[in-house]
């Protein structure tokens, strides 16, 4: 009985030495847009967020300290999963159109200092990778279905981490460039190496995850009754321990999110628009 508690006590002694950092909400606010706010992107800098409408009609921004809202484009599609620069000046979207029945996209650049637009690709029906199109890339990941391209200082590698990995999702590299946190639509969230060696499972629901630093990431924790969404609420994963901690609970219907360093903004189902700060306890 005394080997089987000093076992125990080295085990949650382990523990206790590998969880060094807790997270916690700080405070949250509104972010007035004057209109519905959905699908947001944080710039680098955390100073101007991306959003668009709930179909991903138009792209707008807003300056969280200001709160001015600049409108960059009303055509369909252009809020789907647009990018910064590296340095925040510029981003990069696609648009839509349909041609005999037919949808094709192009990809456009619009500058935040000049406040004009440049396309960089004409309309195709290829699927495009947005990404590896933002100047002065230094590390993306792309989903492709059954695997993922990671690219790292221009060198780019497929990875399928996940043996009989059906469809991946939302992947996202490390501010290290080191790890990897992805979804697999049928197994959950999971962190691996940045080529795809060591994937560990970190929990079943997880959905537009973040890395707020090399430690933690954010996620959307989603339930359904088999049709829709019931709730969804942000949680924060501690990567080396897999601790988990709710940083909404399920009376804020939040259907996106995005993080840089000490700030999270999300959107609700109604089109609100909310910043977050969070703080990191050593």
């Amino acid at each position: 009985m005394k080997t089987k508690s000093l076992i125990l006590a080295v085990a949650l002694s382990a523990c206790a030495s590998m969880s060094a950092a807790d997270i916690m909400a700080v405070y949250t606010k509104k972010v007035d847009v004057g209109g519905d706010a959905h699908h947001p992107t944080l710039s680098p800098n955390g100073e101007v967020v991306l959003y668009t409408s709930e179909d991903y009609t138009g792209l707008k921004s807003v300056n969280l300290s200001t709160q001015e809202v600049n409108v960059i484009d009303e055509t369909p599609k252009a809020g789907f999963n647009p990018r910064f620069s590296v340095d925040g000046s510029e981003v990069v979207y696609r648009t839509s159109i349909k041609e005999d029945g037919i949808s094709r996209e192009d990809v456009k650049r619009f500058s935040f200092v000049s406040k004009g637009k440049t396309q960089l690709m004409k309309h195709t029906k290829d699927v495009i990778n947005t990404t590896s199109l933002v100047a002065d890339t230094y590390a993306y990941a792309f989903a492709k279905k059954q695997a993922m391209e990671v690219s790292i200082n221009g060198v780019k590698r497929e990875i399928n981490p996940i043996e009989y990995g059906y469809r991946y999702l939302w992947p996202a590299v490390s501010p290290s460039a080191t790890k990897l946190v992805f979804n697999e639509i049928y197994s959950g969230l999971f962190v691996s190496n940045v080529d795809g060696t060591e994937a560990k499972f970190l929990t079943s629901r997880g959905e537009f995850p973040c890395w707020v630093d090399d430690r933690f990431v954010v996620a959307l924790s989603t339930k359904d009754d088999g049709y829709v969404i019931t709730s969804a609420k942000i949680i924060a994963i501690e990567v080396a321990t897999g601790k988990i901690t709710e940083l909404t609970d399920d009376s804020v219907r939040v259907d996106g999110l995005t993080a840089v360093e000490d700030k999270i903004v999300y959107t609700t189902e109604e089109g609100e628009m909310y910043v977050m700060n969070i703080l990191i306890n050593e």
